[in-house]
């Protein structure tokens, strides 16, 4: 599902200057090698927001400027240095070149997708809890 779809009447399109600092700074530390196609603002509900890069690929945002999703597939996968080492580490040592595709994260957990289809969980430490069904 592509979530920045432009006819969606819940998102507005907006400048990338009108993003809380800290998204900004999130896409220019972690995404700095991708063009922008979009930014969008929610209009209805928590005010979150979204930005879409030419390539496809989609980062999303609290109304407080926080990540809860990213995802990238094309061949390297999403850049991996904000998340938990622990996280990152336990992908690295169990899936041996297998990059991360899409993280969800939520009150207490990471959902993870890698490349192969795999899904899984962890806690907000990084830890592994299991594999998604």
């Amino acid at each position: 599902m592509n979530l920045c779809a432009c006819n969606d009447d819940d998102k507005r399109p907006i400048n990338f200057s009108e993003l809380p600092q800290s998204s900004q700074t999130f896409v220019k530390t972690y995404f700095s090698d991708k063009q922008i196609s979009a930014v969008f603002k929610e209009t209805h509900g928590n005010n979150e927001y979204e930005v879409c890069f030419s390539d496809g690929a989609q980062i999303e945002f609290t109304s407080k400027g926080d990540w809860d999703e990213v995802r990238d597939r094309d061949e390297d996968g999403i850049p991996t240095g904000f998340l938990p080492t622990a996280l990152t580490n336990y992908v690295a040592t169990n899936f041996p070149g297998v990059n991360i595709i899409e993280i969800n994260k939520e009150r207490s957990k990471f959902e993870v997708e890698l490349r192969n289809g795999i899904e899984l969980v962890f806690d907000q430490n990084g830890n592994f809890l299991h594999y998604d069904d």
